[in-house]
């Protein structure tokens, strides 16, 4: 070995007179590279070798290359059987030591030099120091974990979550996730979402149906862009939506909609409007009673004696009105009565609407109205005001006579709900209501009747309350109406 004027050492089995150009061959590659003999021994390096190491080579020709880290000293008998059959080695992934101890990912590529004779006597190879893409891909291997982890977090809150949660490009106007509750809240299939994320509009209750246009297309997003709406159910019924925009934080044509079900929030909200109408109005009662009962009784008492003297054919018109005035005081008094008053006992329901159509078949038969009676067996009891139930049963029953003028059928039945509750039903093929004067039922001088006050079906609410039961109307004009109550049962 000696050393050449460039200071790189050069091995005595290499021709002196290839000093040049084994000069010209080490400055002109720009990777590390080293010469090394069969030993494993250097021979020479570039400088490139020493930048990217660290180690100055200069007086360590007879050592083996420092670069190679302990647990891999046996990588040299692996290269070198490779070598002495001929082969080059290329692109070879391995581990290399940097002087301050740190390891470097790096590929080598190695081919044998051989003298005259066709003699294996050293090697050259070419390192690139390939770490920062082996961190690279480790990190976006750890980013693409992560990225799948947070997709499954979401899809696995998404897919449990009782609001509807909808993502669409608001550019393309095309969804692009629908999670599985539109079609628990709604009944119908989000398939259609996506093929046209306008058909959703089809969904909702046409009074509302404008209003939501607005709300989708304005530019406001967040708490300042919120809207409750209707929307009709697959089977027919209304509920009542609210939805919120929210604009993705990191893709901004993305919007996000949440939208919940607060169908039973607004039932509470209308009961609780109806509370406190009925308190007003029994109130109102109490003090309307008194002042109106005593002169009442009076004017009526006179009318009879006046018509009983004169047989004028006016007095009967004004008793009939009078009487009618009575009736709507003692549904005022109704409204007035407090809770205590009521004496509740266990009774058989079907016992109870037996007794309550007898009463009622005399007029429905005038009318030309069949009461029918579906009762179901082996009902649990319920623990009520006898009374009070058969006043409810009684408004219902002639409220669905005087909505089929022309005569008809009131179907009355009974049957077991599934929360340990019962059911009654009165069903008729009259006239019907409309939708939009449905959640009025129950207030105060609001009635679909000419001559109605409203104050009958009042009554029945409140009576129904005071049983911790509840009260449904389903109708269609031209085809009938149906109300349910439910009632608890003893148990």
């Amino acid at each position: 070995m000696k050393t050449n004027e460039t200071g790189l050492i050069v091995s005595n089995h290499l021709p002196v007179e290839h000093n040049n150009w084994y000069d010209a061959f080490l400055k002109a590659v720009c990777d590390p590279l080293c010469i090394f003999n069969q030993n494993g021994k250097i021979i020479a390096v570039n400088e490139a070798f020493e930048q990217e190491y660290g180690w100055k080579l200069t007086g360590r020709q007879r050592e083996l290359l420092p670069t190679i880290p302990t647990h891999l000293e046996g990588e040299f008998d692996f290269l070198k059987q490779k070598l002495l059959s001929g082969k080059t080695v290329h692109h070879f992934k391995t581990i290399r030591l940097h002087r301050e101890g740190s390891l470097l990912h790096v590929k080598i590529s190695v081919s044998p030099i051989h003298d005259e004779n066709g003699q294996f006597i050293a090697a050259v190879c070419v390192t690139r120091n390939i770490t920062q893409k082996i961190e690279t891909a480790l990190l976006l291997d750890r980013k693409v974990e992560e990225l799948k982890e947070n997709e499954k977090k979401f899809l696995d809150i998404s897919e449990n979550i009782n609001d509807i949660f909808c993502v669409y490009d608001r550019f393309t106007n095309r969804a692009l996730y629908v999670s599985p509750s539109y079609e628990k809240i709604l009944g119908h299939s989000k398939g259609k979402m996506y093929q046209d994320l306008s058909s959703f509009l089809s969904v909702i209750h046409p009074e509302d149906r404008e209003r939501f246009k607005r709300f989708a297309h304005e530019e406001a997003y967040g708490e300042r862009s919120e809207i409750e709406y209707q929307a009709v159910h697959k089977d027919g019924a209304v509920i009542w939506l609210r939805s919120r925009k929210i604009i993705a934080e990191h893709f901004k044509n993305r919007v996000i909609v949440i939208t919940q079900d607060i169908t039973n929030l607004k039932e509470k909200e209308i009961l609780l409007n109806k509370r406190d109408k009925l308190s007003a109005v029994g109130q109102l009662a109490a003090g309307i009673a008194h002042e109106v009962r005593n002169p009442l009784t009076a004017i009526k008492g006179f009318t009879q004696l006046w018509g009983q003297e004169t047989h004028h054919k006016y007095s009967q018109i004004i008793l009939a009105e009078l009487d009618r005035i009575e009736s709507i005081m003692q549904e005022f008094l109704m409204l007035a009565k407090p809770n205590q008053e009521m004496f509740f006992v266990e009774k058989e329901m079907n016992d109870i609407l037996r007794d309550t159509i007898a009463f009622m078949e005399p007029e429905a038969m005038l009318y030309g109205v069949q009461l029918i009676l579906e009762p179901a067996e082996k009902l649990p009891l319920v623990r009520v005001e006898e009374k009070q139930i058969k006043q409810v049963m009684l408004n219902l029953i002639k409220n669905a006579i005087e909505a089929m003028p022309d005569g008809g059928q009131v179907t009355i039945r009974t049957k077991k709900a599934g929360d340990d509750s019962i059911g009654i039903e009165v069903a008729d093929n009259g006239i019907g209501i409309s939708q939009e004067r449905i959640p009025h039922l129950g207030e105060p001088f609001y009635s679909n009747k000419e001559k109605g006050t409203g104050l009958g079906l009042m009554v029945s609410f409140k009576i129904i309350e005071h049983h911790k039961g509840k009260i449904f109307f389903e109708s269609e004009e031209g085809k009938g109406t149906k109300v349910e109550i439910r009632l608890p049962s003893s148990r």
